[in-house]
């Protein structure tokens, strides 16, 4: 059975030759323009001439260009501006490796007469929309790596098709039970969840740059929530109408958090409260807080049958991997791959 994750993986690893027009800098032009334009002031380069040909099919300067262009805008976020450009020629080398992998493996696709499937890229396209959560995320997510929905589900098509190819025809390792749980005996370290805490709170928020006098006056007003809530008044209540947190929305609710993840004096209060208990007035650099731990979880290690599902999603696409980059290598070895103006190149 092939797992949702290892196709997500083929499919990036697969785009090419996309046309970037959603990201554009303050002057207005996308990455793959500028990329292009970059291209053309080396040598004058013309964008409909040949860069390579494959197996008889022609790979022109502009398609390199563009694919450069998605590979800069996916990295610009991660990495440094000044490390990005000294990144240019390796950026633009792997963009026509890209070019020249993806169609190979299109040409292997349509020699083994692999065809689309519609109900199973829509399957997938779904799982990996559900996994960011909302529609807003998953187009956040693609603008920001300069794809459409649309792309991504010409992406994703090729993907489940070159997964069943590589099942196929490629050195794919089928994972099997007995690797799930060996994997999951040697790496017990991996599965282990901390103690967590569910809180509520209420912060009476203070700017750094507060004088003494308006801090004490949050304070102040700190102290009387408090007692408000000894006397008994409703915790979310009083959330909704004093938080300066986005909290104040779910009446406080901070959900479930381990340590480590909350700064020091409110993750120290929270954790030294018995559920259903208040803290006092906590203060941070965020303000002053009262604390509600409504809930707690122990500390536990993930049950085999509970992580097996994860582990062998994980295996697959690790397999998967490695055996595409395999298969994709014998094709090159293959190939008629020629430069202009070079000799033929494997």
């Amino acid at each position: 059975m092939m797992y949702k994750f290892a196709v997500a993986v083929l499919a990036l690893a697969l785009a090419g030759a996309l046309v970037i027009g959603c990201s554009k800098d303050e002057s207005g032009q996308s990455q793959a323009d500028q990329a292009a334009g970059e291209l053309a002031l080396l040598g004058d380069v013309d964008m409909d001439a040949v860069a390579v040909t494959v197996n008889g099919t022609d790979i022109t300067n502009g398609q390199v260009a563009n694919e450069e262009g998605r590979l800069l805008q996916q990295l610009g976020g991660r990495v440094d501006p000044q490390q990005l450009d000294q990144m240019r020629g390796m950026v633009r080398d792997q963009a026509m490796t890209n070019l020249i992998n993806r169609k190979l493996l299109e040409d292997a696709i349509a020699e083994a007469g692999l065809t689309a499937d519609a109900g199973e890229t829509e399957k997938r396209m779904a799982e990996i929309k559900a996994s960011f959560g909302s529609d807003q995320a998953f187009s956040d997510r693609l603008a920001s790596v300069g794809m459409s929905e649309e792309i991504l589900r010409d992406e994703m098509e090729t993907a489940v098709m070159v997964e069943k190819l590589i099942a196929e025809h490629g050195d794919f390792e089928k994972v099997e039970d007995s690797d799930v749980r060996a994997y999951y005996e040697e790496n017990k370290e991996r599965f282990q969840e901390p103690e967590k805490r569910r809180a509520s709170h209420i912060l009476i928020a203070v700017d750094p740059n507060s004088t003494s006098a308006e801090k004490a006056v949050a304070r102040q007003e700190a102290e009387q929530v408090l007692a408000q809530l000894k006397g008994g008044a409703d915790f979310a209540e009083l959330a909704g109408t004093h938080s300066g947190c986005p909290s104040k929305d779910q009446g406080g609710d901070l959900g479930f958090f381990p340590r480590g993840q909350m700064v020091k004096p409110f993750e120290d209060a929270a954790f030294g409260l018995a559920v259903g208990e208040l803290s006092g007035v906590v203060e941070t650099q965020f303000g002053y807080h009262i604390i509600k731990v409504t809930d707690r979880e122990e500390g536990r290690a993930v049950p085999f049958e509970e992580a097996s599902e994860r582990i062998a999603s994980f295996l697959e696409s690790q397999r998967m991997q490695a055996a595409m980059e395999s298969y994709t290598q014998q094709l090159r070895d293959a190939a008629a791959i020629v430069y202009p103006d070079a000799e033929e190149t494997p």
